[in-house]
């Protein structure tokens, strides 16, 4: 593929070669056919290194931070290692700002606690990765593929045009392009399809080597400020909360009486049933149900007619402070979405990282199918 330069001069040497066969010019004819051969001498260049490239380059993603909260810094590396015994000549990483997509794939079934989700990377470990970090992933292409149409092709050059240039790489050595993971968008980010290209010497041609693998972060949405009530913060004194939202469930008071049966030692006298041990002469106390932990039940409204953009943010980030309130203080988050996803969150030490992930992967959606 001709990059934007060689473009530019494929496209002047035409016009000097007309005018100079046009104007009998003849230095413009000499000028296109040296700027022809440029170009000839390039794609044989970039054709013979391309194959070599292929098998000399590893290209491996790894994500320091596979979790961050909304607004937060974080970082995925791409790390370019020749395996090969010769130097290879220096290549090109695309620019990586437009690679990004953000999803919403739910609850599911094992979505949330499943470790697939909470370190994407880790589906492909490295041979002899011993860094604490996440274990990268590798990705290699055999060239195989479609021809790429026009369009393509000009969304080629300009991800080119603004690449970032490697320098040549020594056999063993590796070279590192660090890529800002957009934290502002909170959900499943994912960064695909960054090409590693070789060019000739004159940057006019330029092939794809390889495409690095994907690399998944996930955003966890922001928890808004949760008064006792209820109501978030900045919400209207008389407005009433739209998320579906209960106090705690099952909490009893410790009082209530379950039975009686037999004294053990280690028992309170005070639980002792005096009447039995009038009527038998054997001790007998009075047992109590303990109170429970109880539970606070969520339900989000993920149907696209009632929501805007900015509302879903707003519903989740609230629904978000309600969970972490509610894990604070030792009740068990029962989050149900309007999809039909449901998944129960106890107040241990990942709750909090659970309920934040599993509201991370929520968006709108269709409601599901009825029953009949």
């Amino acid at each position: 593929m001709l990059s934007t330069r060689g473009a530019v001069l494929a496209l002047g040497a035409t016009f000097a070669a007309i005018a100079g066969l046009a104007y009998g010019v003849e230095e413009f004819v000499l000028l296109a056919i040296a700027v022809g051969s440029l170009l000839a001498l390039g794609q044989v260049w970039v054709w013979r290194r391309l194959g070599v490239s292929r098998r000399a380059l590893r290209v491996a993603v790894s994500v320091p931070r596979a979790e961050v909260t909304s607004g937060q810094s974080a970082l995925v590396e791409l790390t370019v290692t020749n395996v090969s015994r010769r130097r290879r000549p220096p290549l090109v990483v695309e620019d990586p700002g437009g690679k990004w997509s953000v999803s919403y794939p739910g609850l599911g079934e094992s979505s949330v606690a499943g470790a697939s989700r909470a370190h994407p990377t880790r589906a492909h470990p490295s041979r002899g990765d011993s860094s604490g970090r996440d274990a990268p992933s590798q990705g290699w292409l055999d060239g195989a593929g479609a021809r790429p149409t026009r369009r393509q092709r000009a969304r080629d050059r300009r991800a080119l045009s603004r690449a970032r240039r490697l320098p040549g790489l020594r056999p063993g050595s590796d070279a590192t392009v660090t890529v800002r993971v957009p934290t502002a968008t909170r959900g499943l980010l994912t960064l695909a399809n960054v090409g590693v290209w070789c060019e000739d010497p004159f940057r006019l041609v330029a092939r794809r080597v390889t495409l690095a693998p994907p690399a998944h972060v996930i955003v966890y949405p922001t928890p808004a400020e949760v008064t006792e009530d209820g109501r978030a913060s900045g919400a209207h004194p008389g407005s009433r909360a739209r998320s579906s939202a209960s106090g705690p469930t099952n909490g009893l008071s410790g009082d209530e009486l379950s039975g009686l049966r037999p004294y053990a030692p280690g028992d309170r006298l005070t639980r002792l049933h005096w009447p039995s041990l009038a009527r038998t002469g054997e001790l007998v106390v009075r047992e109590f149900l303990e109170p429970q932990a109880g539970s606070l039940s969520l339900l989000v409204d993920l149907r696209p007619s009632a929501h805007s953009a900015q509302s879903v943010e707003d519903t989740i980030s609230r629904a978000a402070g309600l969970g972490a309130g509610a894990l604070r203080r030792g009740l068990t988050v029962e989050l149900c979405t309007s999809t039909g996803d449901r998944v129960v969150i106890p107040p241990n030490a990942t709750g909090h990282q659970t309920m934040l992930r599993a509201l991370a992967l929520l968006g709108p959606a269709s409601a599901p199918p009825a029953v009949v």
